[in-house]
């Protein structure tokens, strides 16, 4: 799997602004050092629009109000929009998003190397904290899984747990032959009219492509809050191997028709870029063959596969198990108003937020 995210990714923002290589997010891009681990992470100074890989406001009100819609119960739905709210207010108040981002990728689905499970958590909060007194301390994507390690470390040291969403792990590929589901899809790769093409890194055109089918999936099916990337960044991406991307030609009409991009370190990979064309019928599959391709590269090399959230009924019918992510954060340096604050956030989200994720499968 790829080697040195950190590193390469850091070597991108240095060269263009964050609003270049994805358009909805407005943040500083540093690098921190700690014994030969490079930890990249984003800074925010204050609430304004932004992306939620860097906004803690942006993903837990604005994500939270795109997912009011799925809640059909209507003593729930009031409830949930009560404390949307109140969440709103408390966040405005404190300045939430006076924030540092540790080892963000700036994805949907962030993931860590192993060095980071044994990384000294201490010294890389002092020294985080001594560029950045006034900013809470932030890590995305932690789940007791796949970053199990992590995940105690965190809790020791005092950092405190949110529940973000729920997503979906296959650790065990075994599991996935017992689904009819699962099954079906491996068949449709004996399907001599649909083919999966590398991304040739001088083609703009195709990652401009690739993003138009991207878009359609995840900013005009779900949410205009979800990573807008531009073509620029997927082309830099490739081009630093970092980005593992084809596209889904349809040979009857000569055209490309899906996108899937897998990004790992180690052994976890997650597929931040999944599109397809919302033209062509249901009964194509293309959905199906996309996450299918990204299933089957997970398990012909050997790694977890972190498919992040929603379409949880489709993801477990073909294997995954669901699994709680949080957000881990550390305020032992803020003020006591903040602290506080923050430990209610902790408190709400743990104890009603991921209950309902769990009762509704979101």
């Amino acid at each position: 799997m790829f080697k040195n995210i950190s590193s390469k990714l850091f070597d991108i923002f240095k060269k263009y602004h964050s609003k270049e290589m994805i358009a909805n997010l407005d943040a500083k891009v540093i690098k921190y050092k700690l014994n030969e681990v490079e930890i990249i992470t984003t800074v925010v100074d204050d609430i304004k629009p932004n992306c939620y890989v860097a906004s803690i406001y942006n993903a837990t009100v604005a994500y939270a109000e795109d997912e009011l819609s799925k809640i059909t119960i209507k003593y729930q739905k009031i409830i949930s929009i009560i404390l949307i709210k109140l969440f709103s207010f408390i966040l405005k108040v404190i300045n939430i998003d006076k924030i540092q981002m540790l080892n963000n990728y700036m994805l949907s689905t962030n993931f860590y190397p192993e060095s980071f499970n044994s990384i000294d958590l201490q010294k890389l909060r002092e020294m985080a904290i001594n560029d950045y007194p006034a900013h809470t301390l932030l890590l995305r994507s932690v789940n007791n899984i796949q970053n199990h390690s992590l995940y105690c470390n965190l809790l020791k040291d005092n950092w405190l747990p949110i529940t973000f969403r729920q997503v979906y792990l296959f650790n065990d590929y075994s599991e996935c032959d017992k689904h009819i589901n699962y099954r079906r899809d491996k068949k449709l790769r004996d399907d001599k009219r649909y083919e999966f093409i590398e991304v040739g890194i001088e083609n703009f055109s195709l990652f401009e492509r690739a993003v138009a089918l991207y878009n359609q999936l995840y900013l005009d099916k779900y949410s205009q809050h979800n990573v807008q990337f531009t073509p620029l960044y997927l082309q830099e991406l490739v081009k630093k191997e970092i980005l593992h991307l084809r596209m889904l030609y349809d040979h009857k009409y000569n055209k490309y028709v899906g996108v899937v991009g897998l990004i790992g370190e180690d052994n976890i990979v997650t597929a931040p870029i999944v599109g397809y064309d919302f033209s062509y019928s249901k009964k194509e599959a293309l959905y199906r063959r996309v996450i299918a391709y990204a299933i089957e590269y997970a398990r012909d090399n050997k790694l977890q596969l972190n498919l992040s959230s929603g379409a949880g009924q489709f993801k477990v019918g073909r294997g995954a198990t669901a699994e709680l992510e949080y957000i881990f954060v550390y305020t032992k340096h803020l003020s006591l108003v903040k602290r506080v604050i923050w430990y209610l956030v902790s408190i709400i989200s743990n104890h009603f937020y991921a209950g309902l994720l769990k009762k509704l499968k979101l």
